[in-house]
């Protein structure tokens, strides 16, 4: 924790105002220096997500990306039983689009479980109902990041 952000940093968010300097090294020596990770972390990779926090992302995920895609199944069956039953006229397309809106819909659900789980591996909270505050900050740190990795690649070139 520092002074200007009371927040612990979880394990994948960037290090900010860290400048990159460029390695004189040869080619194939590595430098060993306080900011490299742990073996252990180093093993896992850079993109190492806690067991506690994935299974808060997995759980958000299942409500927010699997209601939708048992809406757009559903769609399509019952479009198809209306259709071929003759209960009422329906367009192909209708229940096309339908269906496809409901799986569209859920890759945003996918994408907004993933964000809006608690990223903090120390908390015990599992966030709020729909994660509104959590999506936030993650959308926050994800758009730090970003930034971070071009301005690491503007300084490579």
């Amino acid at each position: 924790m520092t002074a200007e952000n009371p927040r612990p940093s979880v394990p994948f968010e960037p290090k900010k105002n860290r400048k990159q300097r460029r390695s004189s090294a040869p080619k194939g020596v590595t430098i060993v220096n306080p900011t490299t990770p742990p073996p252990a972390m180093a093993e896992q990779g850079s993109g190492f997500i806690p067991e506690i926090v994935s299974q808060r992302m997995i759980r958000r995920v299942l409500v927010f990306c699997g209601i939708p895609v048992l809406m757009g199944m559903s769609v399509f069956i019952i479009g198809y039983l209306a259709i071929a039953n003759n209960w009422f006229r329906l367009p192909n397309t209708v229940v096309l689009l339908m269906s496809m809106g409901c799986l569209g819909l859920s890759v945003l659900g996918l994408t907004y479980g993933i964000l809006s789980a608690c990223w903090d591996e120390e908390e015990d909270t599992k966030g709020s109902l729909l994660g509104v505050a959590e999506f936030k900050v993650n959308f926050g740190r994800m758009k730090d990041a970003y930034r971070a990795s071009k301005e690491m690649e503007a300084s490579n070139r």
